[in-house]
């Protein structure tokens, strides 16, 4: 065989594998009867020469379905990418006596928009020939992306030449310039330490002075309680007297005002028993006062 026949025979195996390459659907299923009705689909599949992935129930494109309608298209987007698929199907399912109702959504893998929507109804037991047709229309839609059902190939980093070694120059000697004896000499400025102003000192009030304001405070206090005392128990024991008054037994004050009048009686003794307490302590601590007045 000559040369020209031996590329005639490479152009033809290179169309023939291009032309038979697969492509590749991810199936999420909407509920739990949608991923089974999804298991049941990868042979109709296979013979539509489609490779088929099934999203489980952790698997990203599965947490796209709870996204809100205006992230999801792009969150299926990115996961058909991520699983190296064509396209992505939803499939959502219900059965109702004996009847499997299935609904299809090809979604596509640039932005996740419906390209195609088909709705099926079979028996339960033999749904996967209800399926075919709808399969087989789905199927010629899913077009092998440009590299997207392979894994990105391996770039080499790009070898650079090495960057030329850069050696400083040697430092430059320099000689020391001397002074000219005709230049004048820095005269250098002592600081003068100033010694601060004395300090005022605010003349201190002899101690005895705060005792004697403080014992006469205490005296007064105690006189003060004490007249307090003398008042109300005075009052107290008028109350006391004209509610003992009567004239033959019987009392001229009602109950009501007999009661009033003993009430007030009781107060005016316990405001005379309270000053008279506080006039003896304040009376005790006038005496120690005036004891340490000098």
């Amino acid at each position: 065989m000559g040369r020209m026949g031996r590329v005639l025979v490479l152009l033809l195996l290179g169309g023939s594998t291009t032309s038979a390459a697969a492509s590749s659907v991810l199936v999420v299923g909407e509920n739990e009867r949608g991923r089974e009705v999804a298991a049941e689909l990868s042979e109709v599949f296979a013979k539509q020469k489609v490779k088929m992935k099934v999203a489980g129930p952790q698997a990203p494109a599965t947490s796209c379905l709870f996204r809100p309608a205006s992230e999801r298209g792009r969150c299926f987007s990115q996961a058909g990418q991520t699983a190296f698929v064509d396209a992505v199907l939803q499939v959502g399912a219900t059965t109702a006596k004996g009847r499997t109702t299935v609904t299809f959504q090809l979604l596509s893998l640039d932005d996740g928009r419906v390209i195609k929507r088909e709705v099926a109804t079979g028996p339960s037991n033999n749904l996967g020939k209800a399926l075919t047709p709808v399969i087989t229309r789905l199927a010629k839609l899913i077009k092998p992306q440009a590299g997207g059902s392979k894994a990105p190939e391996k770039v080499e980093p790009e070898k650079t030449a090495p960057e030329p070694v850069v050696t400083a120059p040697e430092p430059v000697k320099t000689t020391p310039v001397q002074p000219s004896p005709d230049v004048p000499k820095k005269t250098v400025l002592e600081p003068v330490v100033v010694a601060p102003p004395p300090s005022i000192v605010a003349p201190v009030e002899p101690k005895g002075s705060g005792l004697t304001v403080a014992a006469w405070t205490t005296t007064g206090l105690a006189v003060a309680a004490a007249g307090v005392a003398c008042t109300f128990g005075v009052m107290g024991l008028n109350a006391r007297g004209e509610l003992d008054k009567n004239e033959g037994g019987v009392s001229a004050l009602s109950r009501s005002q007999a009661n009033a009048l003993a009430g007030q009686a009781n107060t005016n003794y316990s405001v005379a028993l309270g000053a008279g307490i506080g006039a003896g302590v304040l009376g005790v601590v006038s005496a120690i006062l005036w004891s340490q007045t000098p």
